[in-house]
């Protein structure tokens, strides 16, 4: 037995099994055949990383423009029918991001796939990283662990990427939101039937009792204010323009009344109750001007609860004309609990004044409901001109008449906006007494406000059709770009595009390491890339994934560059070389894989179950071991039945076309080894020969 001289301190140059795979010519011609997955081409790559950052400047673009324009407009009809809302809202973004997550999964399963074959084209990888790799087969955190413990960051940013594209399609179907915005319509213009002016018809009193009998239903069914009322203001009437829109608002420029009541408590009062007889409400206001109410108690069928109210007009505060004059609301009531009899007044001085406004009415109803003032009424007109010269009118007292009806009109006007005050205060929650305790102000500038406003949208206005300008403000259907979840969308797709870019360029260097010239999903190709390797000798079909990894524990693995075949390196030895064997085994300090017999290798299965039986590691010449054989070339040696090995020669080609010397051959030549192929000189038959390098 010779030492070896390569180890330790020499190791020789790594020898992998013996690929016995005939000759293929590499030419530019077969530069096309390399197998490269069809979204893993550069065609295809580019057209999703620009559709990917396309996408996401076009959704920053349409988020412009939906805060711009207010969002984009819903198109009710379509040739066939309705489009549905939810169909562009949801459905569509979805579907469109779900092609690009489908292309961007195909890739990263192909990533996966491909990860164990680039790993083997460097070489020297252990079993573990390479064969026992199987990154299409685990779930994501297990890739994930795999990867960040063999420090595959290309496969880790490739799952990372998966695992944020599955937020892809929920932000895409959050993207466009279906909402009903407000939408201004300008350019309108309006009939409007009527100008400031006085009606010529107020001596009648129908204006003035009409109102007053609005005001009591008011009162007793809880009644909003009439078309083009709001409030102290009186409308200029105009006609709104008829459609169907929902919660719509149209604004008019048009002319307005403002009616002031001008109402205070009144500064002092007294009850003069004399034992029989008519009772006295006598008071004065903060101007010093005094109004007196006289009236009978007993006048109602029950004396005991009775109640009087009525209006009665301030004669001394400067106005002859006593519709001109202030008004004294008065009401009387004996208390509930011991019949004490109480009054309480309010005095109310009403002024007017007119305005050009922008009246909001609501096209549900009709109903204004804000009025924005511009200017004051400049136009000449007998209302702030003469002869009325800007005085309102008190719409409760008016001069005597000849004519029964009209004098009876008056009666009910005083009577009935007077009644509807008092009505007012029964029906609060304190009821009568809570209002003579805490004063009929407040109930009083209400009732009388509406009276006084609804008539003045008679008595201070004339038919004259005129056109103004509008604009009406109506909810419609649009589609909004929502900002938060298209900024995210954003970002994500500039992730994956760029990252899908990256990944595409590296991983692109590192496939031309090596040659795969069909899928590597199927049986047929890994048969091909393993079946002339030497150590599938040592696995079978039933070994689970622990047993493989034992039997392969010892071995490194890397990919022919000639032939594309997974090969094995082997840590061997001293070998005793029979005459006319052949070694075609890398040789290393430390573990000899051809002592390695049948059971030890894999293990003798008895039927109880699964048990190894140490044989022999003594390898002498004709022996052979279900590991990878040492056997003799020459063929008329050989007396296989079975499929001949290639010829030596062929193994000799792929070992020169990597760089690496052929196996020894141990031949005998007059007593002494031949050393034409490589073996040294001096070294006896039989002898323990290194594997040269």
């Amino acid at each position: 037995m010779f030492p070896n001289p390569h180890s330790p301190s020499r190791m020789p140059p790594s020898y992998r099994d013996a690929m016995y795979v005939p000759s293929r010519d590499v030419g530019p011609a077969e530069t096309g055949k390399r197998y490269r997955p069809l979204t893993l081409r550069n065609w295809v790559v580019t057209i999703v990383v620009v559709t990917l950052l396309g996408l996401a400047a076009a959704i920053e673009i349409l988020l412009a423009l939906s805060k711009k324009n207010g969002g984009f407009p819903y198109p009710e009809r379509n040739v066939f029918t309705t489009i549905p809302p939810r169909f562009v809202t949801a459905f569509f973004p979805t579907l469109l991001v779900a092609g690009l997550l489908m292309v961007w999964q195909s890739s990263d399963r192909s990533y996966r796939e491909l990860q164990p074959y680039i790993v083997l084209a460097k070489g020297n990888a252990t079993a573990a990283e390479g064969l026992l790799t199987n990154y299409s087969g685990l779930s994501v955190w297990s890739v994930i662990s795999n990867a960040l413990k063999y420090r595959h960051y290309l496969i880790l940013l490739s799952t990372v990427t998966t695992i944020l594209g599955s937020f892809l399609q929920p932000l895409a179907g959050s993207v466009v939101q279906y909402e009903q915005l407000p939408m201004t319509t300008t350019g309108i213009f309006v009939q409007s039937t009527k100008t400031i002016g006085l009606d010529p018809d107020i001596p009648d009193l129908n204006a003035f009792l009409a109102a007053a009998g609005f005001a009591e239903a008011a009162v007793f069914h809880s009644l909003p204010d009439p078309p083009f009322i709001h409030g102290g203001w009186a409308i200029s009437e105009f006609q709104i323009p008829s459609g169907a829109v929902l919660n719509g608002t149209l604004s008019v420029n048009t002319t307005a009344i403002q009616t002031t009541v001008n109402c205070e408590a009144s500064q002092s009062s007294t009850l003069n109750t004399p034992g029989t007889g008519n009772f006295t409400i006598q008071a004065t206001n903060s101007a010093g001007c005094t109004a007196m109410a006289t009236f009978n108690p007993e006048s109602t069928s029950l004396a005991t609860s009775s109640t009087q109210y009525g209006a009665v007009p301030v004669q001394n505060c400067g106005e002859d004309d006593v519709q001109f004059q202030p008004i004294m609301f008065w009401f009387f009531h004996r208390r509930a609990d011991d019949g004490t009899p109480e009054g309480a007044s309010v005095f109310c001085a009403p002024s007017i004044n007119a305005f050009n406004v922008i009246a909001k009415v609501d096209l549900n109803n009709g109903s204004i409901i804000n009025v924005t003032t511009l200017d004051s009424v400049t136009t000449s007109n007998n209302v702030t001109g003469p002869p009325q010269n800007g005085q309102a009118f008190n719409s409760i007292k008016f001069p005597p008449s000849n004519d029964t009806f009209v004098q009876a009109r008056a009666t009910s006007i005083s009577a009935g906006v007077s009644g509807a005050i008092f009505r007012f205060a029964a029906q609060l929650p304190g009821g009568v007494q809570d209002t003579f305790d805490n004063g009929f102000l407040p109930i009083t500038e209400k009732v009388f406000t509406q009276h006084l406003s609804i008539s003045a949208k008679s008595i201070y206005f004339v038919k004259a059709p005129s056109t103004v300008p509008a604009s009406m403000v109506s909810l419609v259907p649009r589609f909004v770009i929502a900002a938060l979840p298209a900024h995210a969308l954003v970002a994500l797709l500039v992730f994956i595009g760029l990252s899908a870019l990256f990944l595409h360029i590296l991983h692109s260097r590192q496939r031309r390491r090596y040659f795969l010239a069909a899928s590597p999903g199927s049986i047929a190709h890994i048969i091909s890339v393993t079946a002339h390797a030497r150590f599938g000798e040592k696995l079978y079909p039933y070994d689970d994934d622990e047993t493989l990894a034992l039997k392969l524990a010892g071995l490194s693995f890397g990919l022919d560059p000639r032939t594309g075949a997974i090969v094995a390196d082997r840590d061997l030895g001293p070998i005793n070389a029979p005459v006319g064997s052949v070694t075609p085994y890398n040789m290393r300090s430390g573990m000899s894989a051809v002592n390695y017999s049948t059971d030890t290798a894999v293990g003798a299965y008895s039927e109880k179950g699964k048990t190894r039986a140490s044989m022999s590691p003594t390898i002498s010449e004709g022996s052979s071991t279900p590991g990878p054989s040492i056997r003799s070339f020459d063929e008329s040696q050989s007396g296989d039945s079975g499929q001949q090995l290639p010829s030596y020669m062929d193994d000799i080609e792929s070992q020169s076309s990597r760089g690496l010397t052929p196996p020894v051959i141990v031949e005998k030549r007059g007593g002494r080894i031949d050393t034409s192929r490589g073996s040294p000189s001096g070294v006896q038959q039989g002898e323990t020969l290194p594997l040269l390098g």
